[in-house]
């Protein structure tokens, strides 16, 4: 169970370049279009920049509740990988902090009984 959880976390770090990219990628079309920060959502993002993938947008559609998906898709971009970034950041941080700790005094990690 350590050895996943190092490795979830150290998947967290590396993708967390990535996701920096993403956020250049939209700061750069904000700053060269009409987009401002807010105005910038995820459907005008997968409508124009992300078309290779729309099909997975419309697909989604057809599966999830379209009020669920109008909230989520209706957000800034900008703001959901900020928050993304930071979230997967703080958690990958705090697991590697857990598994340190365990390892120290050693104790296993395991999953709770119900």
């Amino acid at each position: 169970m350590r050895k996943f959880l190092i490795g979830f976390a150290y998947l967290l770090i590396i993708t967390a370049p990535i996701q920096i990219g993403f956020l250049l990628w939209i700061m750069g079309i904000v700053i060269t279009t009409d987009y401002t920060l807010i105005s910038l959502t995820g459907h005008d993002f997968f409508m124009e920049y992300l078309t290779i993938f729309y099909f997975v947008y419309e697909w989604l559609y057809t599966w999830v509740w379209h009020g669920l998906l109008n909230f989520l898709f209706g957000l800034p971009v900008a703001a959901v990988v900020t928050l993304k970034l930071i979230i997967n950041s703080c958690i990958a941080v705090w697991i590697l902090s857990v598994t340190k700790q365990t390892e120290r005094d050693g104790t296993s990690i395991s999953l709770p009984d119900h």
